[in-house]
């Protein structure tokens, strides 16, 4: 039995403490995933203390269906979702190392940006499943319970936001 499943089967007790240390293990991720969405830091903060809230408030109706972390990544981007409804916040997806960006030469900088643009153009459906699938590294079926949607559909998705961002991206990588 992993830590993580120990964790949860305390957590659903009452044990506020094994939550917590849930809460330590994901922390980093979750807000990951909510600033690459939003590309607010103070937003993302928000957003990730809410899903952690949520996650704790629905902790008894988890039923391990899918893992936590994708559990908590569904609870994360709906929470997400409804912030930018809510805001009608235009998402912007920039690198969240802006630092290190500062560092490279002007022309891979340049690149960056234009990539960035490209994916921040795409329709939120399909620049999520870029950012599940290319940034964070999920496997389609994680990604499927993320967004509650077949693996067929991911891969559709994520095949419709590649060719999409060939087309805009074409004029940067022709010869």
């Amino acid at each position: 039995m992993t830590e993580v499943t120990q964790l949860l089967e305390r957590a659903q007790a009452g044990d506020t403490a094994a939550f917590s240390r849930l809460v330590d293990l994901h922390k980093d991720n979750v807000l990951n995933i909510a600033y690459k969405l939003v590309n607010n830091h103070e937003a993302a903060e928000d957003i990730s203390q809410e899903s952690f809230i949520k996650a704790y408030a629905k902790l008894g109706s988890f039923k391990r269906e899918a893992s936590f972390m994708t559990w908590l990544y569904r609870i994360t981007y709906n929470t997400a979702c409804n912030y930018i409804r809510k805001r009608r916040l235009k998402t912007v997806f920039l690198d969240e190392n802006a630092a290190a960006s500062r560092v490279e030469t002007a022309e891979k900088a340049e690149l960056r940006g234009i990539i960035n643009d490209a994916v921040e153009s795409l329709p939120l459906k399909l620049k999520t499943v870029v950012i599940l699938r290319d940034y964070e590294e999920l496997s389609y079926r994680e990604i499927a319970g993320v967004i509650k949607k077949p693996v067929g559909t991911v891969e559709s998705r994520l095949s419709r936001a590649r060719a999409r961002l060939k087309e805009l991206l074409k004029d940067y990588t022709e010869g």
